[in-house]
């Protein structure tokens, strides 16, 4: 006990940094659910699911998921009501899984979706750079 309050500052600093590395953990997992590339294949797959490209579109130029729909983070906003709707339309409410270049901004447009009514949301761990790492299909864009 001596040891602790003698070096309340070492003490707190450990609980701290313990903290930090904590808290992408425990904010990725309130967001959404999050997959990694072999199980979103798993998903798009035996499930049908949604794969919702959210990078701009300079950023297409790297290439897209063939089977994945672009809607810009910039415009999201105004598509998302629409988006939400078709999904939970359809007879069978289909999986969302949202991508963006390396899985840092996704999990936000994952969580407002998630707010916005949809039950299965997922972001895709490392976004489209995982998806190129683990050498799955991409579609280059036509160069005009």
């Amino acid at each position: 006990m001596d040891f602790l309050i003698e070096n309340i500052v070492l003490v707190m600093a450990a609980l701290v940094s313990g903290g930090m590395l904590l808290w992408p953990i425990i904010s990725r997992s309130t967001a959404a659910g999050v997959l990694n590339t072999l199980a979103a294949t798993q998903m798009l797959n035996s499930r049908n699911a949604l794969l919702i490209d959210i990078r701009e579109t300079p950023e297409l130029a790297r290439g897209s998921v063939p089977q994945a729909r672009h809607l810009a983070m910039s415009s999201f906003a105004q598509k998302q009501d629409a988006l939400v709707k078709e999904v939970q339309s359809s007879k069978q409410p289909r999986p969302v899984i949202v991508m963006c270049a390396s899985g840092l901004r996704s999990p936000r447009i994952a969580k407002s979706l998630r707010k916005a009514g949809l039950a299965e949301v997922y972001n895709l761990e490392g976004g489209f750079d995982a998806w190129r790492q683990a050498g799955l299909p991409i579609k280059s864009q036509a160069k005009s």
